[in-house]
């Protein structure tokens, strides 16, 4: 199946469907928190102050990717940790891949130097996925969470925009 997606900014309509997006997809074995949103409000209560760029197919949302500056600090203008997520019925479809590929290019239109994220060691496909997309490790946060009784890895990965 080919799917002709546009990634472009969140509109309000878009948000019944991120939030079952992000009521789907989190486990144990890709969060250290199972996020769960009762309600369109609660979710945008969450999300206040992100940037959200979702991709599209005609009026249905398959993934999203949220950003925002580690800190409100100046010294952290320059840099943006995000937050990416797409459908278990649109995974394997490049969606991802073009969701990453635009934010690179928005961060290098913006001025941003680094974007960066957290993915947990139990995660090796999304680790795969990173790698694959030009993000490098920076960080290994060893035994950083306790899940159901057993220690879990976490990474940092960056992209460098220039």
């Amino acid at each position: 199946m080919n799917k002709q997606i546009t990634i472009r900014p969140v509109e309000e309509l878009d948000f019944q469907q991120l939030l079952e997006i992000e009521n789907t997809i989190w486990t144990n074995e890709n969060s250290p928190v199972l996020h769960y949103y009762h309600s369109v409000d609660e979710y945008k209560e969450k999300t206040a102050g992100r940037i959200i760029f979702v991709a599209v197919e005609a009026d249905k949302v398959h993934g999203f990717i949220d950003v925002h500056h580690p800190t409100p600090l100046n010294a952290h203008q320059k840099q943006w940790m995000f937050g990416i997520g797409v459908h278990p019925d649109s995974q394997s479809f490049g969606i991802g891949r073009q969701l990453l590929d635009y934010l690179k290019e928005v961060a290098t239109k913006e001025g941003i130097h680094k974007i960066s994220l957290r993915v947990m060691g139990s995660n090796t496909k999304a680790i795969q996925f990173y790698r694959k997309n030009g993000f490098i490790q920076e960080a290994l946060f060893k035994d950083e969470f306790f899940i159901n009784g057993q220690f879990c890895d976490d990474y940092q990965f960056a992209y460098f925009t220039s």
